[in-house]
């Protein structure tokens, strides 16, 4: 298991003293990398904390710019594991350090907001002061004729203004600082409000889905990156909840998305749409890539057995494939796996159709 490069990752560790840009450059990775995490529902704990800072920092550092997806990527090809894994290790001296390194970056996250206003403040206070300085000794300079005062008068008033452009240039850089941290404490209002999970399942749900179907198409029609779109439906699923109970139903839908979750790839996207009814987003897939995920996937499905507290469940499910177009739109991709999905429905069922 390779883990990515960091150059702050010692410090952190090792709790060595942190510079100002220290500090700086953590900020600038927290905020990043808690937006991320926030937007694609990934729990946090301190295992994901870590982890995710760390790829974060080398993304940083290496200054490589991805979409969300690349990133999902990157931290499958480093950690090679599901991204949003909860559980903790058992190893107690690796514990203490995750625990001693995210205790660090939430201490210097809490400090940072209350400090901005102030030193903004202070700033200002001090830019007001110069100003004034300045224009008292402007005037004394005006008064003397003694040419050595006035050459140390303007040299002093010279220094007067390397530092006000210093002051105004970190003021400025705080003031922008000030309104990302904002702007993230916005953002972290807006995805508990959007509840983009389906408390159910854990999987995302259908508003959180199409957010990251359009950013795909997007990216395909800009950068030509391919996805495939998969849409599947539990057979005969109302005979369960008839025959068993919703509970006993609710418990088989559980199964389905542990299912996805463990059997797709961590740059995969699953979502609950609606009632028995799932979507699956697979980058850099065709139609023929997407066609073998889904027949894994209705395989897997049709063998499995469904223990339930009201006894064991069978079932199958249907899929409908299709792969993303130049001018896709939302409606029109998912119109035709739509399509793909009824025709699998209405001729056999348990079946995988493809549909260009």
């Amino acid at each position: 298991m390779e883990e990515p490069i960091c150059k702050l990752k010692k410090k952190l560790e090792e709790e060595d003293k942190l510079t100002q840009e220290d500090v700086k450059e953590i900020m600038n990775v927290v905020r990043k990398q808690m937006n991320f995490m926030i937007k694609n529902n990934i729990v946090i704990t301190p295992r994901n904390y870590e982890r995710w800072f760390y790829v974060f920092c080398y993304i940083i550092e290496q200054e490589k710019e991805l979409n969300d997806l690349e990133i999902l990527g990157l931290f499958k090809e480093f950690y090679d594991e599901p991204y949003d894994e909860i559980k903790e290790r058992v190893d107690k001296s690796i514990e203490i350090r995750q625990k001693g390194m995210v205790k660090k970056l939430v201490r210097i996250a809490d400090a940072i907001e209350q400090k901005l206003t102030e030193v903004i403040t202070i700033l200002d206070s001090h830019n007001h002061s110069i100003n004034s300085h300045k224009e008292e000794i402007e005037s004394e300079k005006k008064l003397t004729e003694d040419e050595k005062i006035k050459d140390m008068l303007k040299r002093v008033l010279d220094e007067l203004e390397v530092l006000k452009r210093e002051n105004e240039l970190l003021t400025l850089e705080l003031r922008k600082y000030h309104a990302d941290v904002i702007r993230l404490q916005g953002e972290l209002m807006t995805a508990r409000t959007e509840a983009e999970i389906d408390f159910l399942t854990g999987l995302v749900n259908r508003r959180r889905f199409e957010r990251a179907l359009l950013e795909m198409i997007n990216d395909y029609q800009t950068r030509s990156y391919p996805f495939a779109l998969i849409l599947f439906d539990l057979d005969n699923f109302k005979q369960v909840n008839d025959k068993y109970g919703h509970p006993a139903g609710d418990q088989v839908l559980k199964e389905i998305a542990l299912i996805l979750k463990t059997f797709l790839r961590a740059n995969n996207i699953s979502a609950r749409i609606g009632g028995e009814e799932f979507a699956v987003l697979v980058p850099g897939a065709g139609l023929k890539e997407g066609e073998i995920v889904a027949n894994r996937l209705r395989k897997i499905i049709d063998s499995r057995t469904f223990v339930t507290t009201e006894g064991e469940v069978k079932l199958s499910a249907s899929f409908g494939v299709t792969a993303v177009r130049k001018d896709d739109t939302i409606d029109t991709i998912f119109a035709r796996v739509d399509k793909a999905l009824y025709e699998a429905k209405h001729s056999g069922k348990n079946k995988v159709v493809v549909m260009e």
